[in-house]
């Protein structure tokens, strides 16, 4: 691993509080290259917390410069002006959903960020909300609402009700290419569906903590087939882990805990290159993981992570495939799908079957 990388690394450790000091003071350059690897994962504003420690001088002491340190204020400043925004908006759009007799949900983004010891740090992103109505009926208020028939597909729609933010409305949660997997995977959503009672720190529907361990997880592997995984998504889930670890009773683990429903959907081995990726790069303590750390799966997403930046969308690859046609890009995908057979067979094998099944389905129903 290039040494820029470790440092930066280093310095989201001791984001984390996985870390108290660098292995050695950055220089004025290397500095910059850790705010631009910030930037690529939307990571900016959350290393603040890093900066706070030891009454706020513990970049002096690892020799941030002045001016870049009031970049990163800056950065903080205009993220925590936006999580008050956004938070606001989820609280209007989930009371009136409730009003008008839809259960809803959020999911990730701002209902992660209450996991957070600083919530006004975690970048967001757009705002994911899951509401229970049936797709057809669902599909039929947005429109009705908006007074557009945006794109629907097999788990949400845009919900274009902010000008400045964009919302997308999930019928369930996400989904799984291998179709038995994915049908009791739907069933376990239906089963768990309750959420987070409402407090004073976020009082809005969110999901419950056993909840957020498995769908986090795979949200995570959702992108392992499409944009690519960014850091943010993996400081989620290590708060995620804090949190479900928690709520365990001394005597048990969330190992064993978390053991039979990764087996049950197939992520065992994802889950163990996530922990690598998780000890390496964040510095995850052993009590957290949930699985045993594997090497080799981890070395592969470590260096996609690394290269893609949030969402992949620093990946050559990826951007490159953003500018050909449909059918090209249905090649690339062929090829990135056939990539991962050997490490995830069970899913990989399954995605170009459902991805021309769902455009089928996507077709006749008029949701294209």
């Amino acid at each position: 691993m290039p040494s820029h990388s470790s440092l930066f690394l280093e310095v989201l450790q001791a984001a984390l509080g996985t870390r108290r000091t660098l292995s050695r003071i950055p220089s004025a350059a290397e500095w910059d290259d850790i705010y631009e690897q910030a930037r690529r994962h939307c990571l900016r504003a959350f290393f603040l917390q890093a900066f706070e420690r030891d009454g706020g001088q513990w970049g002096d002491r690892h020799g941030l410069p002045l001016d870049l340190k009031l970049r990163w204020l800056g950065k903080g400043a205009k993220c925590a002006d936006t999580n008050r925004r956004l938070d606001a908006q989820c609280l209007q759009l989930s009371a009136k959903l409730t009003q008008s007799g839809y259960w809803n949900c959020l999911l990730k983004g701002q209902g992660v960020a209450r996991l957070y010891p600083h919530p006004e740090w975690r970048e967001a992103g757009d705002i994911d909300i899951w509401v229970d109505g049936g797709r057809h009926r669902l599909v039929g208020m947005v429109r009705r609402v908006t007074g557009r028939r945006a794109p629907v597909t097999y788990h949400h729609t845009d919900f274009p009700v902010f000008p400045r933010t964009h919302v997308e409305l999930h019928f369930t949660p996400t989904w799984m290419f291998n179709p038995w997997r994915n049908r009791a995977l739907q069933h376990w959503f239906r089963a768990h569906r309750q959420s987070h009672p409402a407090d004073d720190r976020f009082p809005m529907p969110v999901p419950t903590d056993e909840f957020n361990l498995l769908y986090l997880l795979l949200h995570i592997f959702r992108h392992v087939f499409d944009e690519g995984i960014g850091l943010r998504q993996l400081v989620d889930y290590f708060h995620a882990l804090g949190r479900g670890r928690a709520a365990c009773p001394p005597s048990s683990s969330l190992d064993a805990k978390m053991r039979p429903l990764l087996r049950r959907f197939g992520l065992l081995r994802f889950a163990g290159g996530l922990m690598w990726v998780m000890e390496q790069a964040l510095g995850l303590p052993r009590e957290l993981e949930i699985a045993e750390p594997d090497e080799r799966v981890g070395a592969w997403l470590l260096e996609d992570i690394l290269s893609g930046g949030n969402f992949g969308h620093f990946s050559p690859e990826r951007r490159s495939a953003d500018h050909v046609r449909r059918a090209d890009r249905l090649w690339w995908r062929l090829r990135l799908s056939l990539r991962r057979v050997r490490l995830f067979p069970g899913e990989a094998l399954w995605e170009m079957p459902w991805r021309v099944w769902h455009f089928l389905w996507r077709w006749r129903h008029g949701y294209l």
